[in-house]
Parts: structure tokens; C-alpha cells; sequence
């Protein structure tokens, strides 16, 4: 499909690592461990809403910020994925919600929690 190559060719100019959750063989029944699904493959970051969310915390404050990844949907990309994604110079640690999936692209809701320690939901 002709959109699908110029999507590829002028849209996606950032770079996304997905790594999945999976059962490890050789420990307890709930051991698990972080494996690589898909490496770099070409995607567009984007911020959908500029309200972020701010929670204060006995901690510290939270901030909650709502993020989009566009790709090809030729990824399966699940829920909970946790997704390093490499955008203009920065890196982004985020986690995947469920994809919504076009013939041409797919679009998942992606969030990213920052306060002082560093968090992965």
C-alpha cells in the first residue's frame, strides 16, 4: 500500500525498543523477566492533550504525562509492553496501553510517570 511506505519514509523518524514480560523457565511459577520483542523499529512520538496530571505524594510530586506512538501495524504491540523509545535526542521510558489499529497504522497510548526516584509502572 502506497501510504504505508510514505508513512514509513516521512513519518516515522524516531525509533522504539519493546519488551514484553514473560514467565521465566527456570524459577518460581512467578518469576519473570523483561524480554526484547522488537529492536528500534521506526515510529513518530507524539503528546495528545497538554494537561498533565499532578499528584502530590508523601514522597514526592508525580507527574503523569499522556504520550502517543505511531507504527506500522504490522507490530504486535500489547498492553503493558514497556517501550524505550528514542525521539529528537531524548529517550523515553514508557508503558503501552491496548493499540488501535488503522489498515495503514496502528496508535497506542503510551504513559510515562516521573518523579524524584525513578519509577516504571
Amino acid at each position: 500500500m502506497r501510504l504505508k511506505k510514505l508513512l514509513d519514509r516521512y513519518m516515522y523518524k524516531d525509533t522504539a525498543t519493546i519488551y514484553r514480560c514473560d514467565e521465566a523457565h527456570d524459577g518460581p511459577v512467578d518469576d519473570y523477566e523483561e524480554v526484547m520483542v522488537y529492536e528500534n523499529i521506526p515510529c513518530k512520538l507524539s503528546q495528545y492533550g497538554k494537561d498533565l496530571n499532578f499528584k502530590a505524594t508523601d514522597m514526592a510530586p508525580e507527574v503523569n504525562e499522556n504520550l502517543r506512538m505511531t507504527c506500522n501495524p504490522a507490530y504486535d504491540i500489547q498492553p503493558n509492553d514497556y517501550i524505550v523509545i528514542q525521539h529528537q535526542g531524548q529517550e523515553f521510558r514508557l508503558n503501552a496501553s491496548q493499540s488501535f489499529c488503522y489498515p495503514t497504522h496502528q496508535e497506542i497510548s503510551l504513559l510515562r510517570i516521573v518523579n524524584n526516584r525513578e519509577v516504571r509502572v
